[in-house]
C-alpha cells in the first residue's frame, strides 16, 4: 500500500441535474440549522394568538354576543395564520422562480464539463468559459455531503466535487484528507503571521 501524499488532484466532471439537487440540499440543511429557523414560526403563531385574544378582548368590549365574541376571535386566529401561510408561499415561489432564472440566464452550460485541481497553493476551477482559483486561507471548510465533495468558500457557497468523479470512495477521502490537511496548513499559516 502506498502512502505517498500527492502534491496536486486533478479531476473533470460533468454535473448532473441529480447532483445540482443534493447540492442545493446540503446548502438548505446548513441554512436551516439555527435558532432563526425554529423561533420564526414559534413567533408566528404566538403572534397569531395573540392577535385572536386581542380581537376578542374588542369584540367583548363591543359586543355582548358571546358567540359572536368567539366568531370574532376564531376568524382573526384563522386570518392572521392564512396570512402568514401566504407569505411562506410567496417567499418560496419567488425563491424558486428566482433561482431558475437565475441558473437559466448563466452563460455557461450548468451540465459542461469542469476541471478543479487541488494543489499547494489552493483550488481553481476551469470550465469552457471561465476560469477562477482561491487560496486555501480562504476556504472555510470542506465537507463530505450527499455523495459530494463539498469546499466551502462561504457560509452557502461550496464548490461541488462529486464523489464519482474521482473513481472510488478511497479517492474521495484522500481528496477530503488532502483539502483538510492544505486548510490546517493555511490556518497555522496565517496564525503563525498574527503572532
Amino acid at each position: 500500500m502506498d502512502d505517498t501524499v500527492p502534491d496536486r488532484i486533478e479531476v473533470t466532471f460533468n454535473m448532473t441535474a441529480d447532483d445540482y439537487s443534493r447540492c442545493f440540499a446540503a446548502i438548505a440543511s446548513r441554512q436551516r440549522s439555527g435558532w432563526a429557523s425554529i423561533m420564526a414560526p414559534i413567533a408566528v403563531s404566538l403572534g397569531a394568538v395573540l392577535v385572536a385574544f386581542a380581537f376578542r378582548y374588542v369584540a367583548m368590549r363591543l359586543a355582548h354576543d358571546s358567540a359572536a365574541v368567539d366568531l370574532i376571535g376564531l376568524f382573526s386566529l384563522a386570518a392572521f395564520m392564512l396570512g402568514a401561510l401566504a407569505i411562506v408561499a410567496a417567499g418560496t415561489a419567488l425563491r424558486r422562480v428566482a433561482l431558475k432564472n437565475h441558473l437559466g440566464s448563466a452563460l455557461e452550460d450548468p451540465f459542461a464539463s469542469r476541471t478543479v485541481v487541488f494543489d499547494a497553493t489552493g483550488l481553481a476551477q476551469t470550465s469552457q468559459l471561465s476560469q477562477w482559483m482561491c487560496r486555501w486561507a480562504g476556504v472555510g471548510r470542506v465537507t463530505i455531503e450527499r455523495d459530494l465533495l463539498l469546499i466551502w468558500i462561504g457560509p452557502s457557497t461550496p464548490v461541488v466535487v462529486p464523489c464519482r468523479s474521482f473513481g472510488d470512495e478511497n479517492a474521495c477521502q484522500a481528496a477530503n484528507a488532502f483539502v483538510r490537511a492544505r486548510l490546517s496548513e493555511a490556518g497555522s499559516g496565517s496564525a503563525a503571521a498574527a503572532v
